[in-house]
């Protein structure tokens, strides 16, 4: 199953007939916890089948079932060697990271996905954030690209005009990097002690 354009993705899922929206569920929720394939394309394919809002709400909710299932795999099976690791490399105890701290970042790495999705699930799973703080942040932050990419692939199938929503999915992907960068920079700067 190798989804490498967006048309072999509705291919692939259109041949389940019926079935195809639970089909598209379990392929968002494997997505979440294995990117074998792009959420772009995934979530484009829905919005192409399925149309806006279902299939928004399919890659929405696929994706945060199997991001809670990842984190939920990750914190019962145990990692306690990697997070030693993880404080001796990056001298930072994840045990410590308050609440409100833990909640923006996942936020802020979900609405700007350029930190790779399990990375997000694997290491709040190993910190001391709760459940709650994890299925919130990742609930509102998962929500504006389930949103932009299932338009856009809802636009594709209305007005078939592959240029404008290329040229829209560039300006997003620009604004995303534009953001991350933007953020990246302010908590470097924050991390700076003061001058004196």
């Amino acid at each position: 199953m190798d989804f490498s354009t967006v048309n072999e993705a509705i291919q692939y899922i259109r041949s389940f007939g019926p079935w195809a929206p639970l089909v598209a569920f379990v392929l968002f929720f494997i997505q979440a916890a294995l990117p074998v394939f792009p959420f772009i394309i995934l979530a484009g394919a829905a919005g192409v089948i399925f149309g806006f809002w279902e299939g928004f709400a399919l890659a929405w909710i696929g994706s945060l079932a199997g991001a809670c299932f990842a984190f939920f795999l990750v914190r019962m099976t145990g990692w306690e060697w990697l997070h030693a690791k993880i404080q001796r490399f990056f001298k930072m105890d994840l045990n410590e990271v308050t609440p409100l701290i833990g909640f923006w970042g996942i936020l802020i790495a979900r609405i700007f996905p350029v930190v790779p999705t399990p990375l997000i699930n694997f290491v709040s799973g190993i910190s001391g954030l709760s459940f709650g703080i994890f299925l919130s942040a990742s609930a509102l932050g998962k929500i504006p690209f389930s949103l932009i990419y299932t338009g856009l692939g809802n636009h594709l199938r209305v007005s078939e005009d592959i240029i404008t929503t290329a040229a829209a999915l560039a300006v997003i992907l620009l604004i995303s990097f534009l953001g991350f960068r933007y953020v990246k920079i302010r908590m470097g700067a924050s991390k700076q002690p003061p001058n004196h």
